[in-house]
């Protein structure tokens, strides 16, 4: 009866449907029974539970380092929060230009494990992984730069993720580190003239998404001073994972070249330019991060984009570790100008500031009873450089008017890691003399006096918000 009342046809396709429906049921508790099986399988393979990994760890690897590590840099220790499977991929996030990317892949289920031999700098910096083989008990060593990826997935690349208490196995904190937040706000805007035969421009990138950091805190930052020295917004191209004033695009490597694309077709020779790049970095590298997309801009890359902006003066700061590399600078005083991307094709129109040394990691905020400057906020070395246009000190000649020069002076005198002796800011002058370069353009270069600072910092409580590039590899060793 129902077959005529459907048809034939109809009552064969609800069948099809159902006998699916039917497969689909008993493929799918086939699949759970399978996984349960293979975790079975992998957990009757583990000798090693997740503790005594970690005791195995501390005992063989962390201790012993720990006593002859520099007690100042600090020591933090990650555990993974699962076994990996047998099988699995462990490399370095980012890798370095003309090196294959060194790897370990787990022969038995295994326990992962990253040493952070300097938690309170940015990266790139010295790094450890210790692969625990959970069946024999074997330890392998990697050494690196950068939070590893599993199977090509990023792990422990977030800060906070970094500060998870139940990730964490060992940790001392680092005795230079006591990190304050603060913000700028403006309060004069409108204190210089602008000339008319001169127009400044501006491109500034925060490079990183690992919100609260210090790379927000630069960008905006050197945003707030350039609107105090006149700059418009549409002066300004700022490209940040955050959606804050004066964000133009988010920053992916695609619109960082827009950016300085943009500069280039719109000033003319007479014009000055400044960018402005916080993020971490490797050596010739810089990290472009959105925290939905990874990528990198290579120093070289850079250099060419650059050069099609044909202003009179360019203004470059770099916050990023190993960022000394752009310009061929060495934290013992060496220059090789071969190593200077930046300059090395006879660039004569540019002055720049990099936070370290091609050999040195540079740090957010550190503060301590040495700090000459313990109000500061951000990258400890750059933002004392943003400082610089709020402070009446800052203006050593006292003409009322703060120069590229005693900006990166103001920095210098006061950044801590440079006075310790961990870290080593880099200047390069290409053709220009950093005491007489200016972010704005001024009537006759002679400038309006100000008698109040261009903006005052002060404390402020930001939320927590969950927000890779050139390791230089050793030896995968076994223990």
């Amino acid at each position: 009866m129902i077959a005529r009342l459907l048809g034939w046809r109809s009552v064969a396709l609800i069948a099809s449907v159902i006998l699916s429906s039917l497969l689909l049921l008993v493929t799918g508790a086939m699949a759970v029974e399978k996984m349960q099986i293979a975790t079975e399988q992998m957990s009757s393979d583990m000798i090693l539970n997740k503790a005594d990994a970690s005791a195995l760890v501390r005992e063989s690897i962390v201790n012993p380092l720990w006593e002859a590590a520099d007690k100042e840099n600090g020591l933090k220790v990650l555990q993974y929060n699962s076994a990996l499977p047998e099988g699995t991929k462990i490399e370095p996030a980012y890798e370095a230009a003309g090196q294959v990317t060194a790897s370990i892949v787990s022969l038995n289920p295994s326990w992962l494990f990253m040493i952070d031999e300097m938690p309170g700098a940015h990266f790139a910096h010295p790094v450890k992984y210790v692969i625990v083989d959970a069946k024999t008990k074997e330890l392998q060593v990697m050494e690196t730069e950068w939070w590893p990826k599993v199977n090509g997935r990023q792990v422990f690349e977030k800060e906070a993720i970094r500060a998870d208490p139940s990730l964490i196995v060992f940790y001392e904190k680092p005795t230079r580190l006591q990190k304050a937040v603060s913000n700028a706000r403006m309060i004069n805007p409108n204190l210089l003239a602008t000339a008319a035969q001169c127009e400044s421009w501006a491109v500034i990138i925060c490079g990183f998404n690992d919100l609260p950091d210090t790379f927000d805190e630069d960008a905006n930052g050197i945003y707030n001073v350039l609107k105090g020295l006149g700059l418009e917004d549409d002066h300004i191209y700022y490209l940040s994972p955050h959606a804050d004033a004066g964000v133009d695009r988010v920053n992916t490597v695609e619109n960082v070249q827009w950016a300085i694309s943009e500069v280039a077709a719109q000033s003319g020779n007479n014009d000055k330019m400044l960018f402005f790049y916080s993020s971490h970095g490797g050596v010739d590298y810089l990290v472009c991060d959105t925290g939905t997309s990874a990528g990198g801009i290579w120093a070289s890359d850079l250099d060419n984009w650059l050069d099609a902006i044909t202003c009179k003066e360019m203004s470059v700061i770099v916050e990023a570790c190993h960022s000394g590399s752009l310009i061929g600078k060495y934290k013992n005083g060496n220059y090789v100008p071969a190593q200077s991307d930046l300059t090395e094709d006879g660039e004569s129109n540019r002055v720049i500031f990099t936070s370290a040394s091609t050999d040195s990691s540079s740090y957010a905020d550190v503060d301590g009873p040495d700090d000459p400057n313990p109000s500061d906020s951000g990258s400890e070395s750059i933002y004392g450089y943003i400082m610089a246009f709020s402070e009446p000190s800052a203006d050593t000649n006292s003409d009322g008017k703060v120069s590229f020069g005693e900006a990166q002076q103001y920095a210098w005198s006061n950044d801590v890691t440079r006075l310790r002796g961990d870290n080593m800011p880099q200047m390069l002058e290409a053709g220009l003399n950093r005491a007489n370069v200016y972010h704005q353009c001024m009537d006759s270069q002679s400038g309006s006096r100000f008698k109040k600072p261009l903006y005052e910092v002060r404390e402020r409580i930001r939320p927590d918000v969950n927000i890779e590039v050139n390791p230089k590899m050793g030896a995968v060793s076994k223990i």
